[in-house]
C-alpha cells in the first residue's frame, strides 16, 4: 500500500487551508452586493455602480471598505 505522492499531499493540505478563506470572500462580496442594491441603501459620492466595480474588482479590501467607509447612514 503506497502512499498518496507529496504533491498531492501538499495540495489537499493547501486546499484545506483556502477553502474557508474562499468562502469568507465569496460571503463578504455577496452580502456587500445585496447590501449596495437595497432600494433605500445611499452611498458616499451617490454612484453604486462605482461601488458595485470597487467591490467586485479590488479583493478582499474591496467590500470592506464600502461596508466601513461607503455606506451612507440613514
Amino acid at each position: 500500500m503506497g502512499s498518496l505522492p507529496l504533491a498531492i499531499q501538499l495540495s489537499t493540505s493547501l486546499l484545506l487551508i483556502l477553502l474557508p478563506l474562499v468562502v469568507i470572500e465569496l460571503g463578504l462580496v455577496v452580502f456587500s452586493l445585496v447590501d449596495l442594491f437595497k432600494p433605500e441603501r445611499r452611498v458616499i459620492g451617490d454612484n453604486k455602480l462605482v461601488w458595485a466595480l470597487i467591490i467586485v474588482l479590488v479583493g478582499t479590501i474591496g467590500p470592506i471598505v464600502y461596508l466601513l467607509a461607503g455606506r451612507k447612514q440613514n
